[in-house]
């Protein structure tokens, strides 16, 4: 593991030198689920913040996503958004209590419905459903697609990489062993190895014939990874690509795009109603909406140039 006491520029040369390891199932679920979480958070835009806010959009966002609420509050004449854990349910399983632990701004422990806050859930399931504790965010949402393009990714790269090998080799003894696999370390990375030939390693080595690689298997496996996301975002009721119409009908189509607005709408609801209690409390003026760039109904019959000045003035 690289060690936090080395300098930025020092991190990445190491990282570099080190060579990113696609075939680590470890290294790329974390890439996907970072970039998977990355989209998610550009979803929603959050606009009039008051400047006494002590967050961003991106601060609600990451509450939302990643526990499935967010606590929304007034301490000390500014307003916050902390990770907080929730206790003590009503009649209908929902939290009347919630407590935090912050290094800067403190702990405290508060009424839900009393205190100078409003919680805001991310969806319908808000945090329990009939007092089973469940996962209300995107959390192992993400988790699960990451996941799944992991182990896509990992098979693609060793697929990659076994293309260079004609035989899977055998070694007899330690010292073929050791030569073998520098060897095909060394293939591995696209660089030049020789094995230094004479009796004894001729006795030592030996082969099993691999099962081929062909490139449909590699375009199986991409166009596997391609659908996985199309999932993904058609889950979140996003369309990835336009659909073929000539081989859809029009009850077929008009059946899809109500499929695709169904996650993002419900998100959004949860979001302005528990937005609309902090403005009431509050007397704020804090709004949010769907990004037009992911919102299947504001994106028909946008220009390019319309999408890309879209609400300039949004919070992240």
């Amino acid at each position: 593991m690289f060690s936090a006491k080395y300098k930025d520029h020092e991190r990445i040369e190491y990282e570099l030198k080190t060579l990113y390891d696609v075939a680590d199932v470890n290294v790329s679920y974390r890439y996907w689920f970072t970039k998977l979480l990355q989209f998610c958070l550009g979803i929603f835009q959050w606009n009039n913040l008051p400047d006494t806010a002590e967050f961003t959009g991106r601060d609600i966002e990451l509450q939302l996503l990643l526990y499935g609420h967010a606590w929304l509050f007034m301490k000390r004449g500014k307003y916050y958004t902390v990770h907080t854990s929730t206790y003590n349910y009503d009649v209908n399983y929902q939290p009347r209590n919630g407590v935090y632990a912050n290094p800067v701004i403190g702990d405290d422990d508060f009424s839900i419905n009393d205190s100078l806050g409003a919680m805001i859930y991310n969806s319908p399931i808000m945090d329990t459903i009939e007092g089973v504790k469940l996962d209300g965010s995107l959390f192992t949402f993400i988790c699960h697609y990451a996941r799944l393009l992991a182990d896509i990714d990992s098979t693609i790269n060793i697929y990659t990489v076994n293309c260079r090998i004609t035989d899977y080799p055998i070694a007899k003894n330690d010292q073929m062993k050791k030569s073998l696999t520098n060897f095909f370390n060394k293939r591995a990375l696209g660089q030049k190895a020789i094995i230094w030939q004479n009796d004894e390693i001729l006795d030592a080595f030996g082969s099993v014939p691999k099962n081929k690689v062909t490139s449909d298997t590699l375009k199986d496996l991409i166009e596997c990874e391609d659908r996985i996301l199309e999932k993904f975002y058609r889950d979140l009721g996003i369309k990835f690509r336009q659909p073929k119409q000539a081989q859809l009908n029009t009850e077929e189509v008009e059946s899809d795009e109500q499929i695709l607005l169904i996650s993002c709408d419900d998100m959004l609801k949860y979001r302005q109603d528990g937005i609309a209690l902090f403005n009431d409390k509050m007397g704020t003026n804090i709004s949010v909406k769907i990004n037009p760039l992911y919102d299947r109904k504001s994106f028909k019959g946008e220009t390019n140039n319309e999408r890309n000045n879209a609400d300039d003035n949004a919070i992240y």
